[in-house]
């Protein structure tokens, strides 16, 4: 195992470490808590949906998953063994479904090289060009002052190029479409586990009348619309940010 490898293993084992602490400890600052389990916390599962949104999913699967296994250890709500799979370890390591949408930049300097070295040729040509033509029609001091314009010219222009070229570049790994899309998808898919946990092993806690299938819903929507909202948010900040970086 080469040492770069080594020192990259080490540093998403870390980060695992504290992105699990860190929604660990804020799932203890809680607005409200309902009594069959499920809370409104101060966006506990952002840095979870961080990791994933960095790291892809599959380490953020996995350290979703072992974010559910801690919150088992903190708040144990344990009605069959099903139930427990589908309300921990499954929900909560729904949360990295959000790492698939990782968004990789397609306008990276090294995708753009080609494109690169046909402006930097085609600039050569036409400064090539325009000083042969001045060459053959000019004194050798116009042809001095000519050389010294196009020679500014096209260092200017391709400053130009390269400025634009980042300025984008910047703009895309700066859109915030896809962390917000990955976070909803992330939070849905945890609302499905508690959902189908709440449709079989809950119903019985559902008002008279009520279908267990509306009672889940509801009660599951009352405390995870509020934490995609309050998730949402954070996320949006965090990728208008520029902190939502992409590792490989």
């Amino acid at each position: 195992m080469s040492e770069s490898k080594t020192v990259f293993q080490t540093k998403v084992i870390a980060e695992i470490v504290a992105f699990v602490a860190l929604s660990a400890g804020l799932s203890y600052v809680k607005v409200f808590s309902l009594p069959q389990g499920g809370s409104v916390t101060a966006g506990s599962m952002v840095p979870v949906i961080w990791l994933s949104l960095r790291r892809g999913p599959k380490i953020g699967l996995f350290a979703c998953t072992l974010y559910g296994l801690v919150q088992l250890m903190i708040v144990p709500f344990i009605y069959h063994p099903a139930q427990v799979l589908l309300d921990y370890p499954i929900a909560f390591g729904a949360l990295g479904l959000a790492g698939f949408f990782q968004k990789r930049p397609s306008l990276s300097r090294r995708t753009t090289a080609p494109v690169d070295r046909l402006v930097t040729v085609l600039l050569c040509a036409i400064s090539f060009f325009l000083f042969s033509y001045a060459l053959v029609q000019f004194r050798l001091s116009e042809t001095i002052f000519f050389s010294w314009i196009f020679a500014f010219s096209f260092i200017f222009l391709l400053w130009l190029e390269d400025r634009i070229r980042t300025k984008r570049i910047e703009k895309q790994q700066r859109d915030i479409t896809p962390a917000l899309i990955g976070a909803t998808v992330g939070i849905f898919g945890r609302f499905l586990a508690h959902f189908v946990s709440g449709v079989v092993f809950f119903g019985a806690y559902a008002p008279e009348g009520m279908s267990p299938i509306v009672y889940s819903a509801f009660y599951n929507g009352a405390y995870l619309v509020p934490e995609l909202l309050v998730s949402a948010y954070f996320v949006y900040l965090l990728a208008k940010s520029g902190m939502i970086g992409i590792y490989k």
